[in-house]
């Protein structure tokens, strides 16, 4: 019975020995074995899976992702110089990039944005698609628009009652909305148009002010929608699927 014992507390000690120098090196396996033949990982000898990376591991060039003749579409009385855009200064290159344009006439201004952001998880269990459609369904939600991504319902809700209310869009990335806001009435309208859309884990927003010094001048709510849903389409094409 003391040679058991013995044994027992032999073959114990030798594996806290062996725990112990793992602990101290960096080459020692994650399943180490245990005194009755079992693995570190459990009694299954099963491990955790971390979550997929995301499917893009980089972003385009913004400023070359709007073609030349939307833009003098979209913002007219520009030259050269304010076709070519201006970029967003980013800390992370490979994580955030974005460009805008700006004119101005002598009836009013117009200026684009485009925002490309990739989305990190960084919580092992989470994929970093998840997370971006996590992300982006409270930032829909910020601006009053339910979203749900299923792919039943593709991404889309009930439409409203008003054509030209914020709503969800179809056939544009996974999933998009559009918000169009009268932000100012004096002396001459100013609308503030966003359209946001996902593509697995990047999040693409489009951004459009228009405003006017006539007075009395009313814009185009409809038009202006067509025209950012343009931009919002090259650049959602500007992705391999």
């Amino acid at each position: 019975m003391r040679r058991r014992v013995r044994r027992v507390f032999v073959a114990r000690a030798a594996a806290l020995a062996a725990a112990a120098v793992c602990g101290l090196t960096a080459g020692c396996s994650a399943e180490l074995g245990g005194a009755d033949g079992t693995t570190g990982a459990g009694q299954t000898g099963g491990t955790a899976h971390a979550a997929q990376p995301g499917r893009y591991s980089g972003l385009p060039e913004p400023c070359g992702a709007v073609h030349d003749d939307t833009l003098r579409e979209l913002l007219p009385g520009g030259d050269d110089e304010a076709y070519a855009g201006e970029t967003d200064a980013t800390f992370d290159s490979g994580r955030r990039v974005g460009c805008a344009w700006h004119t101005v006439t002598a009836t009013g201004s117009h200026r684009l944005s485009v925002d490309y952001q990739r989305i990190v998880s960084y919580d092992p269990a989470v994929s970093d698609d998840d997370e971006a459609e996590t992300e982006f369904e409270e930032r829909a939600a910020e601006a009053g628009i339910p979203v749900t991504e299923s792919p039943d319902a593709d991404g889309s809700s009930a439409p409203p009652e008003d054509p030209l209310a914020p709503r969800t869009l179809d056939g544009i990335g996974h999933v998009a909305f559009l918000d169009d806001r009268l932000t100012s009435v004096d002396p001459g309208e100013r609308r503030e148009l966003t359209l946001t859309f996902r593509n697995a884990n990047v999040i693409v927003t489009v951004n459009y002010v228009v405003s006017t010094n006539v007075p009395g001048a009313v814009l185009d709510s409809a038009s202006l929608q067509q025209r950012i849903q343009t931009v919002a389409r090259q650049l959602a094409g500007g992705f391999d699927g």
